[in-house]
C-alpha cells in the first residue's frame, strides 16, 4: 500500500512538471515543431568560405592497420 501511495505522489509531481513546463513554454515548443521558431529563421550575416587542403591531409596520413590472418 504505501509502494502504491508513493508511487502515484511521483506520477502527480511529474505531472505538476510537465503542466508548468507546458504553461510557461507550450507556446514556443508548438513553433518549433512546427518550424516557426526564431531560431530556423535565416539571419542577415557575410557568408562564410571553407576551405578544405588535400596536401595537409596527405602528408599527415598513415598506413593503415596490419591484419593477420588468423591460424
Amino acid at each position: 500500500m504505501l509502494a502504491a501511495t508513493v508511487t502515484l505522489a511521483l506520477f502527480a509531481f511529474a505531472l505538476t512538471l510537465v503542466v508548468d513546463l507546458l504553461r510557461r513554454d507550450g507556446g514556443k515548443i508548438v513553433a518549433a515543431l512546427e518550424g516557426r521558431s526564431w531560431i530556423a529563421q535565416p539571419r542577415a550575416g557575410r557568408p562564410v568560405t571553407i576551405r578544405f587542403s588535400s596536401a595537409g591531409r596527405a602528408a599527415g596520413s598513415m598506413p593503415g592497420p596490419v591484419l593477420r590472418a588468423a591460424a
